[in-house]
């Protein structure tokens, strides 16, 4: 399975977002290098209402905010 992600920090100053494709493995690595790094992560794969988060076009999306001392960064994984 493949992803195309979607990277944005909060930290610092605002950079421009940043666009990648990587595999099931790389996501895994990415996510857990930062929990390494000490940040708390928090997975949403679901809205208020309880139905799994879709893009605009139906495929299905994660996201993953990343948290220190308040939101860091945030990455979303879109299924391709």
């Amino acid at each position: 399975m493949r992803f195309e992600t979607t990277y944005q920090t909060f930290a610092g100053p605002v950079l421009p977002a940043k666009r990648t494709t990587v595999s099931e493995d790389e996501a895994h690595r990415v996510i857990g290098a930062n929990l390494v790094a000490g940040f708390e992560t928090h997975v949403h794969t679901k809205n208020a209402c309880g139905e799994q988060l879709r893009t605009r076009d139906g495929r299905p999306l994660t996201v993953v905010a990343l948290h220190g001392a308040r939101v860091v960064s945030a990455m979303e994984f879109v299924h391709v």
